[in-house]
């Protein structure tokens, strides 16, 4: 017979993990911006460039923080079902 599960106390901390991720992605993608926003950078280069990062690039970053942080949360729900069958 087989046996499913998981080790929940890794699976809590993969949750941690990937929430931890997501909130990286997060500061990283506001320094950056930041860090756009401060540059002294114009003409149409710029223009383009900041126009591909506020309307493709931070939303893809954002995307991916959001994944993240579904998938640390379903992990962390995955452990306390695991935790619960277990009892």
């Amino acid at each position: 017979m087989a046996i499913w599960g998981a080790d929940i106390a890794q699976l809590k901390t993969l949750g941690t993990k990937l929430q931890q991720g997501s909130s990286e992605i997060d500061k990283q993608k506001a320094a950056l911006t930041k860090a756009l926003e401060s540059t002294d950078w114009k003409g149409p280069d710029a223009d383009k460039f900041r126009s591909e990062w506020n309307g493709t690039h931070a939303a893809q970053l954002a995307k991916v923080s959001q994944a993240l942080q579904e998938a640390g949360k379903q992990a962390s729900r995955n452990a306390t079902e695991q935790e619960s069958a277990s009892r």
